[in-house]
């Protein structure tokens, strides 16, 4: 899926003409720290593209616990208590707190290691790493993973890897140069087999979660809030439906000042035995999908929505907002509507949730994530991106 450019070598050349794998430093200030969507893809990307021929791989983050190749740097985590504070005196938010405190610690590496690349999503990090290029002493090449997603023009990036055709295009249609773009969708870990479907394995799953194993489960995983991810949108559909037709609401997702609102709306619309609302660790959301009958995101657009993937391979129906991207992502695998009207969520649940699971549907909805974005289909994709990165780009200079 990687956009089409000339042929280069896959590697490198030093100061001798001895080939060498392209070094390239993966570099997500919140891993270890946050379970947002970039997080799960650096972390994904890295274990993938690790050892992989032609490219050495090393890992920057700001938690956990040091491994081969992968380094834990000091930083204040964004949602610490000095985090808070400095954001206060600074006046901006504590996701820039920990990106600026990470700064040092990620320059003495670049100095030490030398890439060749920086990829990286965080982007006050990258503003300063731009700048101060000269000063740091390494010709580094800045590629940006554009999941958010941001707009063009791409001024501080030296290559951009864009995860959606709309995005894409909208950067080329800006103006923007096609050899600094490449066209690589995030990738996902696939687990062997086909989805869960024993009955005996759900209810156990289910007891161990605390999760009603005698009803329907509709699941949805994002930011707890009405913002963006619009969980109070959630809880209204099901709440309109008749009470016999309504299933038990499980929402996972960050917890934060923004919360309160949602959970005081589903205690009020559902009753408190009819929902639950936790953040639990990355590795246990599969337990949940696996649980559930039917996944929604309510959300009226995405960068791209890792959380789909996810709800695929498990074998879920996804009920979804109708836009160029969940199209693409999804492609004849969701049930797509306008979820910015209300009873639109609702007008597609009772049918879901009456279907018996079927196994054929499940097995496809996995295969279509196999087939399109699992990392055995992109690790080619995401070394010719960095070899176009490498080739066809030269560090910008500072402004």
């Amino acid at each position: 899926m990687a956009t089409p450019a000339p042929a280069s070598p896959a590697s490198t050349t030093t100061g001798v003409g001895i080939p060498r794998p392209i070094k390239v430093f993966f570099v997500c200030t919140s891993l270890g720290n946050t379970r947002r969507g970039i997080e799960s893809f650096f972390r994904e990307a890295f274990d993938a593209m690790h050892g992989y021929p032609g490219l050495q791989a090393e890992l920057y983050k700001g938690g956990g616990k040091d491994a081969p190749d992968e380094y834990r740097l000091w930083c204040f985590p964004k949602f610490s208590w000095p985090a808070r504070i400095l954001a206060k005196l600074i006046r901006r938010n504590g996701y820039v707190v920990e990106q600026l405190s990470f700064l040092p610690a990620i320059i003495r590496r670049i100095r030490r290691g030398n890439p060749d690349i920086i990829f990286y999503s965080d982007a006050n990090l990258a503003m300063r790493l731009q700048r101060w290029r000269k000063k740091i002493g390494v010709p580094y090449r800045l590629m940006y993973s554009n999941g958010a997603p941001v707009k063009p023009p791409f001024d501080g990036a030296d290559h951009v890897q864009q995860v959606t055709p709309l995005y894409y295009q909208e950067a080329l249609d800006f103006g923007e140069s096609p050899a600094k773009h490449s066209l690589v969708p995030y990738g996902i870990k696939m687990p062997a087999g086909d989805p869960v479907l024993d009955l005996d394995i759900r209810s156990q799953l289910r007891q161990h979660l605390n999760l009603p194993v005698d009803r329907k489960i509709l699941i949805s995983v994002g930011w707890i809030s009405a913002y963006h991810k619009r969980m109070d949108y959630v809880i209204n559909e099901v709440a309109s439906l008749p009470v016999a037709e309504r299933p038990f609401v499980v929402l996972l997702g960050e917890i934060d000042e923004a919360s309160p609102p949602v959970i005081a709306l589903a205690k009020q619309k559902l009753g408190e035995a009819n929902f639950a609302i936790r953040s639990v660790p990355y590795e246990q959301v599969n337990d949940y999908y696996q649980s559930a009958d039917v996944f929604t995101l309510a959300s009226l657009k995405e960068g791209f929505g890792r959380v789909y993937l996810e709800a695929l391979i498990q074998g879920l129906p996804c009920v979804v907002n109708d836009h160029p991207v969940t199209r693409y992502v999804l492609g004849d695998e969701g049930v797509f509507g306008d979820l910015s009207k209300p009873g639109e969520l609702a007008s597609r649940l009772p049918a879901l949730l009456s279907q018996p699971p079927d196994p054929a549907a499940m097995a496809r909805r996995r295969e279509h994530v196999r087939r399109n974005f699992g990392w055995d289909a992109l690790r080619p994709a995401y070394l010719q991106m960095f070899k176009d990165c490498y080739h066809n780009s030269r560090p910008l200079e500072n402004p």
